[in-house]
């Protein structure tokens, strides 16, 4: 049986507490090859591309899918080209509900967490499903919809 030893985390934390370090990085002339290969190698869903030293986007595997699917040649297609730079991010001390309910109104599952400018750590949405559920299976009788409302469910 599979113990977990990861110490008790509540949705009003810090999202430093769940934030994975060190982050997958490409530059952004990397092709899309070797991002797709960087994911797979890695086993993660998205990498972050850093330029001059600074976050510059996100290339996520659905990035990759569907420029594929478009037909471009993963040998000449570049992480720059395909990169998402319309970045929705959190800051370390940024509570774990409140970037779940961020990454839900943007739509997206991966989120760079930026401290002084700097790449400080990265957050999945499995990340955060693992805190939301933890809580959730304590609390049988409450339920938090997205809007992050709790509901008590009542069985009369």
């Amino acid at each position: 049986m599979f113990t977990s030893s990861k110490r008790s985390i509540h949705p009003s934390d810090a999202v430093a507490r769940i934030m994975v370090w060190p982050v997958a990085t490409v530059p952004g002339e990397a092709t899309l090859l070797e991002v797709a290969e960087s994911l797979a190698a890695d086993g993660i869903g998205a990498i972050c591309v850093v330029e001059n030293g600074h976050l510059a986007g996100v290339v996520s595997e659905r990035d990759v899918v569907i420029h594929l699917a478009q037909g471009a040649n993963p040998e000449h297609v570049t992480a720059a080209d395909v990169m998402t730079t319309d970045l929705v991010t959190a800051h370390p001390d940024d509570q774990v509900l409140d970037t779940a309910r961020r990454m839900v109104e943007a739509q997206i599952r991966h989120l760079p967490v930026i401290e002084e400018d700097k790449i400080a750590g990265f957050v999945s949405m499995r990340d955060l499903f693992e805190v939301l559920i933890d809580v959730a299976s304590h609390e049988e009788d409450v339920v938090v919809v997205p809007s992050g409302t709790r509901v008590v469910v009542r069985q009369d």
